[in-house]
């Protein structure tokens, strides 16, 4: 016979009944033993028993009510109740599976069957306490998961405080040039930045960045690290120097490659500066879609700008020379602007060409709006949708 490791059975049975054929056979089969009057008022210490066995006897209902008693003391204890009853009798059985036995056997009993009852509820019980521990792991687990949870709700909405915070809500007028944007987040945080500075009585300059990122708060708050380094003017004593587009582009990408991320996200960005007295326009880019030019009159351009996204490599960057004319726009998207299926620029900025000049007779926020409606439909995917248009007016 294969011995089990030792545990405890709890024998409940009448003071004058003799428990020594049971006990005998349990004892050989490696359990303890431990005898319980039946009946009795005081409260059973459950902790080191696995198995309970109640010797109804003529007992029917003190075991009833004893076995009513200690399923309500239990509560979601798994400890298994076997009830041996003197004779094979129906009703007995019945009143013991509805009392709360898992398990009624009938004297006389076959050690070897009586044996074998408790070894199987030894292992519901073993079974039911492992599904008990698993489950009392996952409330721990889901209540961590809980606070981890409220923790990252607590900053992402911080990120976005702090995010918009940096968002200008006016620009500055400069001359006739005149600024407008849409700004259409797309999750909890955006990772989108943009700005337009006045750098003297002539020149003024502008720039609009995309963090690709999947609305995380590290994407949003490096967009602010961004903006904190773009550095458009050099001030000396008595004299200043406005920076070129394409070297405010080098500047901005050492400071990203300096900050040593191990999985570092792509940074788009565009830069300009616009000179207010003749019109003419420096962008430098990287990455992102070209910005298009709307004429007045004639037909959209794109100004196809190279290079490279920020923050993946030492590098230098190209200008490019244009000029804007009276009612002209000159109109710059983040990567949320292109459509379904364009990578990053190409078909996004001819779309933007077409759109935009339909609506070229419409002016400012107007003009942006209705940009915006018409682009909007064939964007999926959920990059957040910033346009920034500077639009040159009458002198």
């Amino acid at each position: 016979m294969n011995v089990m490791p030792a545990a405890n059975i709890l024998v409940s049975s009448q003071p004058l009944a003799s428990k020594n054929d049971l006990r005998r056979s349990l004892s050989e089969a490696g359990l303890d033993v431990v005898d319980h009057a039946l009946g009795s008022a005081p409260a059973v210490n459950f902790d080191s028993v696995h198995v309970a066995i109640i010797e109804v006897g003529t007992r029917t209902e003190v075991a009833v009510a004893q076995t009513r008693r200690w399923r309500v003391e239990l509560g979601d204890t798994p400890l298994p109740v076997l009830w041996v009853l003197p004779d094979a009798n129906s009703e007995q059985t019945v009143a013991g599976f509805e009392a709360g036995a898992d398990a009624v056997l009938a004297e006389p009993c076959e050690t070897a069957i009586l044996v074998a009852q408790v070894r199987a509820l030894l292992r519901s019980r073993k079974l039911a306490a492992r599904v008990a521990n698993k489950a009392s792991e996952a409330r721990l687990l889901g209540e961590q998961l809980q606070k981890a949870y409220a923790q990252l709700d607590h900053e992402l909405e911080m990120a976005r405080r702090i995010h918009r915070t940096f968002l200008p809500r006016t620009f500055p007028e400069v001359g006739a040039a005149r600024f407008a944007v849409c700004y259409r987040p797309r999750s909890r945080v955006g990772g989108d930045f943009y700005d337009v500075l006045r750098l003297d009585e002539t020149h003024i300059g502008f720039y609009l960045g995309d963090v690709m990122t999947s609305g995380s708060a590290a994407g949003s708050l490096l967009s602010v690290f961004v903006k904190q380094a773009v550095r458009m003017k050099q001030i000396a004593s008595k004299s200043y120097r406005l920076i070129p587009p394409d070297e405010v582009l080098v500047a901005v990408n050492r400071e990203l490659i300096g900050l040593g991320l191990e999985d570092p996200p792509l940074v788009a960005m565009l830069v300009g500066v616009l000179n207010v007295a003749d019109g003419t326009v420096t962008v430098a880019r990287a990455g992102g879609p070209a910005p298009v030019r709307i004429p007045a009159n004639g037909e959209p351009e794109s100004w196809n700008v190279p290079g490279p996204f920020l923050g993946t490599a030492d590098t230098s960057y190209l200008n490019v020379f244009g000029r804007l004319d009276p009612g002209d726009k000159l109109v710059l998207g983040s990567d949320g602007t292109r459509p379904d299926g364009d990578p990053v620029a190409g078909v996004a900025s001819d779309k933007m060409a077409e759109t935009g000049g339909r609506h070229r007779s419409l002016g400012g926020q107007a003009f942006l709006d209705a940009l915006a409606r018409d682009l909007l439909p064939h964007v999926r995917h959920p990059d957040d949708f910033t346009l920034l248009a500077l639009e040159m007016g009458e002198a």
